[in-house]
């Protein structure tokens, strides 16, 4: 009897490890979402203009995401990982806070800016692109770029774009309503129609240097008048 009871003890034990090896086996281990990449565009805006928001989020378990956007002005229209941000009509750097959740709760957080102008006061860029004498090249609808860090000329994130006027070596530009603050310039025109920056297109910038080693220099407006740029313009040596 005692050898039938302790066999029998044993068998329960065994079946009761067994249950509990089961159950926990069956319990999922589940992966946060991550945010790898949160871009703002453009970063500066006018006061009632809009920007967008884009996300890249990585999520192991590949489920179902919600995403919450809250910001301290403007406003958030849409939904998903590609949203549009309206500006408030008041001047400042905004805040939007961001939160992915999963349906097994795990979280993300992060955050991005938008820095909104005010067009109280503003002035007027007017410039001229050229190349140097001798070149005969066709700069009619070269695009102008207006950007607010060296960061964003780098990243091609303008603030305003506008296309040159009359053709030949030599054009104009103008930008209107710029309100006071430092920028950078740059004028491209797309020979290939390749919309990127390729071996052949004509390229230049407010700033010193050369085509192989550009140099981009600030410029500051802080009066309402005529800010008069120059760019000297070259062939790209790209690859």
């Amino acid at each position: 009897m005692k050898s039938l009871f302790f066999k029998a003890s044993v068998l329960s034990s065994i079946a009761a490890i067994l249950v509990l090896c089961i159950a926990g086996c069956n319990d999922k281990i589940t992966q946060v979402p991550v945010i790898e990449s949160k871009v703002v565009t453009p970063d500066t805006v006018m006061a009632g203009d809009s920007a967008s928001i884009q996300l890249l989020i990585k999520d192991a378990d590949d489920t179902e995401l919600v995403i919450y956007y809250t910001t301290t002005g403007g406003t958030i229209v849409g939904i998903g990982d590609t949203v549009s941000w309206k500006a408030p009509d008041k001047a400042g750097r905004y805040m939007t806070q961001i939160l992915v959740t999963d349906k097994d709760g795990n979280q993300a957080y992060d955050s991005v800016y938008l820095v909104v102008l005010k067009n109280d006061t503003a002035a007027r860029i007017e410039g001229v692109a050229a190349f140097p004498s001798g070149i005969k090249l066709d700069l009619a609808d070269s695009k102008v770029r207006l950007y607010s860090s060296k960061e964003n000329l780098k990243n091609h994130i303008f603030l305003a774009e506008t296309k040159t006027r009359g053709f030949g070596s030599i054009v104009n530009f103008e930008f209107s309503n710029v309100v006071f603050g430092t920028y950078y310039l740059d004028t491209w025109k797309d020979t290939d129609f390749g919309n990127t920056l390729n071996a052949g297109d004509y390229y230049g910038w407010y700033g010193n240097g050369d085509i192989a080693k550009p140099n981009p220099n600030s410029f500051t407006i802080d009066s309402a008048t005529v800010k008069s740029i120059n760019i000297q313009m070259w062939v790209t040596l790209l690859k």
